[in-house]
């Protein structure tokens, strides 16, 4: 497929649909954050640096959603806090790791630092993939 058909693709997606996907994504982070640590299988840890990878990728899935789903009408609102929702949000889960994952977690602000690049860099692709086309403004 081609970069013109699935930026069209893209842009034609009802909003309602954009934010329930943005919205289901968000879930999914937040189980995965917050279950406790032993559900994870345990070869997953003994490979250096995949749990930061893991965070890029997850938050970077989430950058890119919140860039897709942003209200045209609202664009120039939308691209100044949406990518700092998504870092709070992150920010958020390595809090609440604390109190919620049963102790077996612990905030990290390598893991927050990761969600932070994450976001920057979902956004981005999916702001060069759409060339700024009804989702951000430059002005």
């Amino acid at each position: 497929m081609s970069t013109n058909r699935l930026k069209l693709r893209l842009l034609a997606c009802p909003p309602w649909i954009r934010r329930w996907v943005c919205a289901s994504h968000l879930a999914l982070i937040a189980v995965l954050s917050l279950v406790p640590a032993w559900l994870f299988p345990p070869s997953v840890s003994r490979i250096p640096g995949i749990d930061k990878w893991a965070h890029v990728a997850m938050y970077g899935a989430l950058g890119a959603l919140l860039r897709w789903a942003a209200s045209p009408a609202a664009a120039a609102r939308s691209s100044r806090w949406l990518p700092v929702a998504g870092v709070a949000y992150g920010f958020l889960m390595e809090l609440l790791q604390l109190w919620i994952s049963g102790g077996s977690r612990s905030f990290s602000w390598a893991d927050a630092a990761a969600n932070l690049v994450g976001v920057v860099l979902g956004w981005g692709a999916v702001g060069r993939l759409l060339g700024g086309e009804s989702l951000i403004s430059s002005e």
